[in-house]
């Protein structure tokens, strides 16, 4: 009998730590309260279906009057090329406590080898805004076959 494997993101994904020239860095925190800004993207390896996404919160966050939210893209290329779809966003709420883990669950999501996943924020306003969160995932092994992505050649 053959049981799904499931795992971590890094089971399946590569982060990319420099896209088209900027500093990303998709395994660090999370700012809620800087600017705007692309947390970088993770790179499918291995064919794999996404789960769940979450947020654990290692900073409190405080925003009085919009909540920050972490959004989650599928694109069909990396570098944010080729056609981007929203899997879902995390609204991190108010008076969020350190160690509470926000998540959004059967996004069943679909990723073959060279796909790319995006994480982006948008930051809290209002009041005194602060908080720092870290996106982890789960995602499960999936059986479909490398000779059905155009993106994966046979090396000669």
């Amino acid at each position: 009998m053959a049981y799904t494997q499931q795992g971590n993101l890094l089971n399946y994904f590569v982060p990319v730590l420099a896209i088209a020239g900027t500093s990303t860095l998709p395994l660090a925190a999370i700012n809620t309260a800087a600017a705007n800004g692309t947390h970088g993207e993770y790179i499918c390896v291995v064919p794999c279906t996404l789960r769940q996404m979450q947020a654990t919160v290692i900073l409190a966050t405080v925003s009085t009057s919009v909540l920050p939210v972490v959004t989650i893209k599928k694109y069909t290329l990396p570098n944010a090329g080729g056609t981007a779809s929203t899997i879902d966003t995390l609204v991190i709420p108010d008076a969020s406590t350190v160690g509470q883990t926000l998540y959004v669950k059967e996004l069943n999501t679909s990723f073959l080898p060279g796909q790319a996943m995006q994480i982006s924020w948008t930051v809290g306003t209002g009041g005194s805004v602060a908080g720092q969160v870290v996106v982890g995932g789960i995602a499960e092994s999936d059986p479909e076959s490398y000779a059905n992505s155009s993106l994966m050649i046979l090396s000669a």
